[in-house]
């Protein structure tokens, strides 16, 4: 995966565009994501795909916790991921652990070993080597570390707690990452400001391709928000 900043404004904003090995053509940011269910989107049936807008639709967010009930990570990679799986050779996969309907984090019973999450076959911890299983078996065009999600109303303690488990967590995935898929850091730290830049900066200095900014509806926060200097796009949780 390639980022490249095409435009700046005055302000915080700016235009860019991405470059996915999959895809035939170059996406421009920002740009629509299409939630999914299993890799397939929800809304349209699979053969009328193609009558959206290309590339603006050509990339597709899926959870690897859809994947609870089956089939396996064993079986997906002896399939050759999720592209051949569902047919879709020519769309970019971005994976991220949480959706915003199904699979939610569950900040009660996260705990240092890994992160909780209510889904459809009950609520499951999800360790870094076992989400990182999954990664390596799906083989997405890019995918955003496991983080430990915290509410708005949480304390200045749970937040820092948020933080350390998280960069923890961020150097497991890394260490396990497989040779293809672009890693994307998360950013997490609650509603406290001097967290989330903490965060920012220990994520900045791991090797990480770029950053996935994951507010509720998906929109991109400016880096110098968290006390960075680079353009790259990050990712940040609620």
């Amino acid at each position: 995966m390639k980022f490249a900043v095409k435009a700046l404004s005055s302000g915080k904003a700016r235009a860019g565009v991405v470059h996915l090995g999959s895809c035939p053509s170059s996406i421009e940011t920002p740009c629509l994501l299409l939630s999914t269910r299993k890799g397939l989107p929800i809304f349209i049936s699979p053969d009328l795909l193609s009558s959206l807008p290309s590339p603006d639709s050509n990339l597709l967010q899926f959870s690897p916790l859809h994947f609870s009930e089956g089939p396996s990570p064993k079986t997906i990679s002896s399939i050759g991921g999720l592209h051949q799986m569902v047919g879709l050779h020519e769309y970019g996969f971005a994976a991220v652990a949480r959706d915003s309907i199904q699979c939610l984090p569950e900040c009660g019973s996260t705990n240092k070993t890994g992160a909780s999450f209510e889904t459809p076959c009950g609520r499951r911890l999800i360790k870094p080597v076992e989400y990182m299983e999954m990664i390596t078996s799906m083989k997405p065009n890019l995918w955003a570390t496991l983080a430990d999600e915290v509410p708005a109303w949480a304390n200045n303690k749970r937040n820092k707690t948020s933080v350390d488990r998280t960069v923890k967590w961020l150097d497991e995935c890394i260490a396990r990452s497989p040779a293809g898929g672009a890693v994307f850091g998360s950013i997490v730290g609650g509603s406290n400001i001097e967290e989330r830049k903490r965060c920012a900066q220990e994520v900045a200095v791991r090797n990480v391709s770029d950053n996935l900014c994951r507010l509720l509806d998906w929109r991109l926060w400016a880096w110098r928000e968290h006390g960075g200097t680079s353009f790259s796009p990050k990712c940040c949780h609620n």
